[in-house]
């Protein structure tokens, strides 16, 4: 693994992304960001795509100790920031080719949200998923207020999305976000994935594009709104001050520093 944020490699037919700041629980920065969206681009022509992450986690969500917006700081750049965060579903719902997630870990917020944009999803028996927006005053961006209801039904997802609880391995796969939960989930996913990619991959995208029309038919305008809502509630006092406190609370011994 080199020093990038995002590596990228071949593995038969199968590209491997692989999300790399494990000393920050692969936590996303503006750089792993564009890093990220750009690797799902030139990988559009491989036979099928596995995400993960290196170390203990998949993704811990946004970076608390830096910004999506460094430049400005400004609601413009976060915005930009948004729709980049948001192009990682386009870019997973519309590939050509299936795209398999390998969650160890964490995958927290905009992780669990790059997490289940898949097609796929193994998890190992440690994966920890939730999503602490609402906790914090802010909104989801990535696309899972329509994606989750299909995946585990509308008042399931409310109370996931609301409530902002844990979920560990053995309720994510008894809920339909994990196709499989296995000891080594990257082995799983590449073995799964080779798979995939030995099949006539224009029979496997017209199924996918059909799958995902009746899934989620307007997808780009739920994106939209999501941007909306997250615009709304950044704009607001309550939502700063909720954010501050959970940056900076008390996590008690033994709790890594970035873990929502």
């Amino acid at each position: 693994m080199d020093g990038s944020t995002v590596c990228v490699e071949a593995v038969g037919e199968v590209a491997v992304i692989t999300l790399n700041r494990p000393e920050r629980l692969n936590a996303l920065n503006a750089e792993m960001l564009s890093a990220l969206v750009h690797a799902l681009r030139e990988s559009q022509s491989a036979r099928a795509i596995v995400l993960t992450g290196s170390g203990r986690a998949f993704c811990a969500g946004e970076d608390l100790q830096e910004t999506l917006a460094p430049v400005t700081g400004g609601a413009e750049e976060l915005r930009v920031a948004f729709d980049r965060l948001q192009d990682i579903t386009r870019l997973t719902a519309s590939a050509p080719c299936p795209v398999v997630s390998a969650v160890q870990g964490y995958a927290i917020g905009g992780g669990a949200e790059i997490a289940l944009s898949a097609d796929f999803v193994v998890a190992g028996p440690a994966a920890r998923l939730r999503f602490p927006e609402v906790v914090i005053g802010h909104a989801p961006t990535g696309g899972i207020t329509a994606r989750l209801p299909v995946m585990v039904g509308l008042t399931r997802a409310k109370e996931l999305l609301l409530t902002g609880r844990w979920v560990d391995a053995e309720e994510g796969l008894r809920l339909g976000l994990y196709m499989e939960v296995v000891d080594d989930p990257r082995e799983r996913a590449l073995e799964f994935a080779g798979t995939l990619a030995s099949h006539p991959q224009r029979s496997q995208a017209a199924v996918k594009r059909a799958i995902e029309f009746a899934s989620v038919a307007q997808q780009e305008t739920y994106l939209q709104l999501e941007v909306e809502m997250a615009s709304y509630c950044f704009a607001s006092a309550e939502t700063e001050a909720s954010f501050r406190a959970f940056r900076d609370r008390d996590r008690g011994p033994g709790r890594p520093a970035d873990v929502p």
